[in-house]
């Protein structure tokens, strides 16, 4: 039996595929992932699954074609915060291959010239992260994955409550055509904006990017 693929295929933009990814994409007889995702393989003729609502729905369908080559593709890198750890709970690490990919925490640190080796990254996208007042007071720099105005306004009221000089870098839609990056200064500012469900929020303390 074929093992499970699964691609990371980057920030949206198809400049932004590895030949990798191109490469186990080409041999797929199923090709499973978001619309937007399929879309950037127009010219392969393969059954096409898009990925709509119940996650589980979707694994239940990959588990009838496993006689197949099948090619799950997920945005970014496999192993951030990815749909990848689904496939891999459901059918078995030895069962998957993953194809790893540039995730749009990495565009937006090379977009501001930005090391990541001690930057830590959370995900806000249906979550709200055990992080202590602490840890938001000592840290220089810090990444949130924002996704929805609930996100948006909680990192505002921690931004209230945090000692130091930060300011607010939103990197949003990275890799597409209205790709955007904005600076904020005062917790207000942030709280007016209106973000994209694509968006990166850096908490950056003075001279970080200096």
């Amino acid at each position: 039996m074929n093992p499970v693929e699964i691609i990371g295929c980057g920030p949206g933009h198809r400049d932004y595929l590895s030949f990798a990814a191109c490469a186990a994409v080409e041999k797929a007889e199923v090709l499973v992932g978001s619309p937007h995702l399929l879309q950037l393989f127009p010219d392969l003729h393969c059954q096409r699954f898009p990925v709509r609502g119940s996650m589980t729905r979707v694994l239940d369908e990959i588990s009838v074609f496993r006689e197949k080559r099948v090619c799950v593709l997920v945005s970014g890198d496999t192993g951030l915060y990815s749909l990848a750890r689904l496939v891999i709970d459901r059918f078995g690490r030895q069962n998957c291959r993953l194809t790893p990919g540039i995730s749009s925490f990495q565009l937006a640190c090379s977009r501001l010239a930005l090391d990541w080796h001690d930057l830590p990254v959370f995900s806000l996208h249906g979550r709200i992260p055990q992080i202590d007042f602490e840890t938001f007071g000592k840290a220089e720099k810090m990444a949130f994955l924002a996704g929805d105005k609930m996100a948006v306004d909680w990192l505002v009221q921690q931004w209230d409550l945090m000692e130091g000089n930060y300011s607010v870098i939103s990197c949003e839609n990275l890799s597409l055509e209205n790709e955007k990056i904005q600076f904020f200064y005062r917790s207000s500012e942030l709280k007016k904006a209106v973000l994209p469900s694509r968006t990166i929020l850096f908490f950056l303390k003075e001279g970080v990017l200096t």
